[in-house]
Protein backbone atom coordinates (compact mmCIF):
# COMPACT_ATOMS: atom_id res chain seq x y z
CA UNK A 1 0.00 0.00 0.00
CA UNK A 2 3.03 2.35 0.77
CA UNK A 3 4.55 1.69 -2.03
CA UNK A 4 1.51 2.28 -4.41
CA UNK A 5 0.57 5.65 -3.20
CA UNK A 6 5.08 6.43 -3.39
CA UNK A 7 4.65 5.56 -6.52
CA UNK A 8 1.21 7.71 -7.25
CA UNK A 9 3.28 10.48 -5.96
CA UNK A 10 6.36 10.28 -7.98
CA UNK A 11 4.02 9.91 -10.80
CA UNK A 12 2.14 12.54 -9.84
CA UNK A 13 5.62 15.10 -9.35
CA UNK A 14 6.75 13.82 -12.47
CA UNK A 15 3.40 14.89 -14.50
CA UNK A 16 3.86 18.05 -12.76
CA UNK A 17 6.93 18.58 -13.99
CA UNK A 18 6.49 18.16 -17.57
CA UNK A 19 2.49 20.36 -17.59
CA UNK A 20 5.08 23.05 -16.36
CA UNK A 21 7.03 22.93 -19.06
CA UNK A 22 4.68 22.40 -21.55
CA UNK A 23 2.35 24.90 -20.48
CA UNK A 24 4.93 27.28 -20.03
CA UNK A 25 4.74 30.53 -21.55
CA UNK A 26 4.19 34.12 -21.22
CA UNK A 27 6.13 36.35 -18.99
CA UNK A 28 7.31 34.82 -16.15
CA UNK A 29 8.99 36.55 -13.14
CA UNK A 30 13.04 35.25 -12.90
CA UNK A 31 14.20 34.02 -9.63
CA UNK A 32 16.47 32.11 -7.62
CA UNK A 33 16.34 29.12 -5.33
CA UNK A 34 19.39 27.43 -4.09
CA UNK A 35 19.59 24.13 -2.07
CA UNK A 36 21.22 20.18 -2.57
CA UNK A 37 20.01 18.59 -5.48
CA UNK A 38 18.31 15.14 -4.92
CA UNK A 39 16.71 12.52 -6.42
CA UNK A 40 13.14 12.66 -5.08
CA UNK A 41 12.37 9.28 -4.57
CA UNK A 42 14.69 8.82 -2.42
CA UNK A 43 14.63 11.68 -0.26
CA UNK A 44 10.97 11.23 -0.06
CA UNK A 45 11.86 7.75 1.09
CA UNK A 46 14.67 8.42 3.90
CA UNK A 47 15.58 12.15 3.35
CA UNK A 48 18.93 11.71 2.35
CA UNK A 49 20.36 14.76 0.62
CA UNK A 50 24.10 12.73 -0.57
CA UNK A 51 24.27 11.16 -3.93
CA UNK A 52 25.22 8.04 -1.95
CA UNK A 53 22.39 6.46 -0.47
CA UNK A 54 23.59 3.82 2.96
CA UNK A 55 25.95 1.74 1.19
CA UNK A 56 24.50 1.92 -2.95
CA UNK A 57 27.01 4.14 -4.30
CA UNK A 58 25.70 6.84 -6.42
CA UNK A 59 22.30 5.82 -6.00
CA UNK A 60 20.63 9.67 -6.46
CA UNK A 61 22.59 9.69 -9.96
CA UNK A 62 20.91 6.22 -10.95
CA UNK A 63 17.96 7.33 -9.84
CA UNK A 64 17.87 10.72 -11.92
CA UNK A 65 19.02 8.85 -14.97
CA UNK A 66 16.09 6.54 -14.79
CA UNK A 67 14.06 9.17 -15.31
CA UNK A 68 12.97 10.40 -11.59
CA UNK A 69 12.33 13.57 -10.61
CA UNK A 70 15.06 15.97 -9.18
CA UNK A 71 14.03 19.21 -6.71
CA UNK A 72 16.15 21.38 -4.46
CA UNK A 73 16.03 20.93 -0.57
CA UNK A 74 16.74 24.28 0.92
CA UNK A 75 18.40 25.05 4.04
CA UNK A 76 14.75 25.06 5.40
CA UNK A 77 13.71 21.84 4.25
CA UNK A 78 11.52 23.19 1.76
CA UNK A 79 11.46 20.98 -1.94
CA UNK A 80 11.57 23.03 -4.87
CA UNK A 81 10.68 20.91 -7.43
CA UNK A 82 12.73 21.23 -11.17
CA UNK A 83 11.24 21.14 -14.41
CA UNK A 84 14.45 19.48 -15.91
CA UNK A 85 15.20 16.24 -17.83
CA UNK A 86 16.71 14.26 -14.64
CA UNK A 87 19.45 12.26 -16.95
CA UNK A 88 21.14 15.49 -17.29
CA UNK A 89 21.75 16.66 -13.77
CA UNK A 90 22.50 12.85 -12.90
CA UNK A 91 26.13 13.81 -11.87
CA UNK A 92 24.83 17.10 -9.87
CA UNK A 93 22.85 14.80 -7.37
CA UNK A 94 24.12 15.64 -3.87
CA UNK A 95 25.64 18.92 -5.24
CA UNK A 96 24.73 22.40 -3.68
CA UNK A 97 23.03 24.29 -6.56
CA UNK A 98 22.09 28.30 -7.00
CA UNK A 99 19.52 28.49 -10.00
CA UNK A 100 18.13 30.97 -11.81
CA UNK A 101 14.86 30.74 -13.57
CA UNK A 102 11.32 31.25 -13.17
CA UNK A 103 8.42 29.14 -12.03
CA UNK A 104 6.11 27.65 -14.55
CA UNK A 105 3.00 29.81 -15.21
CA UNK A 106 0.38 26.95 -14.73
CA UNK A 107 2.32 24.61 -11.83
CA UNK A 108 4.76 25.58 -8.86
CA UNK A 109 7.42 23.63 -11.02
CA UNK A 110 11.33 25.64 -11.82
CA UNK A 111 12.95 26.19 -14.89
CA UNK A 112 16.40 27.05 -14.42
CA UNK A 113 17.54 29.32 -17.32
CA UNK A 114 21.24 29.54 -15.16
CA UNK A 115 23.44 27.89 -12.57
CA UNK A 116 26.23 28.57 -9.78
CA UNK A 117 27.69 25.72 -8.00
CA UNK A 118 29.12 25.82 -4.78
CA UNK A 119 33.10 24.25 -5.03
CA UNK A 120 35.11 25.25 -1.87
CA UNK A 121 32.32 26.85 -0.18
CA UNK A 122 32.35 29.51 -3.39
CA UNK A 123 29.71 29.83 -5.84
CA UNK A 124 31.13 29.63 -9.03
CA UNK A 125 29.31 29.64 -12.33
CA UNK A 126 28.38 26.39 -13.90
CA UNK A 127 27.24 25.61 -17.34
CA UNK A 128 23.55 24.46 -17.20
CA UNK A 129 22.81 20.65 -18.44
CA UNK A 130 21.73 20.51 -21.64
CA UNK A 131 18.02 20.69 -22.02
CA UNK A 132 15.36 20.42 -24.90
CA UNK A 133 14.24 23.82 -24.17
Amino acid sequence: MLKKAFTLMVSAAMFAALSGLALAGGKMKTTTVSGTLVDLKCYAATGVMTNDHGDMKECGSMCAEGGLPLGLVDEKGNVVFLGVPSPAYSKLVGKELRLTGSYGKHSKVFIPKAMEMKVDGKWQKAKLPKTMM
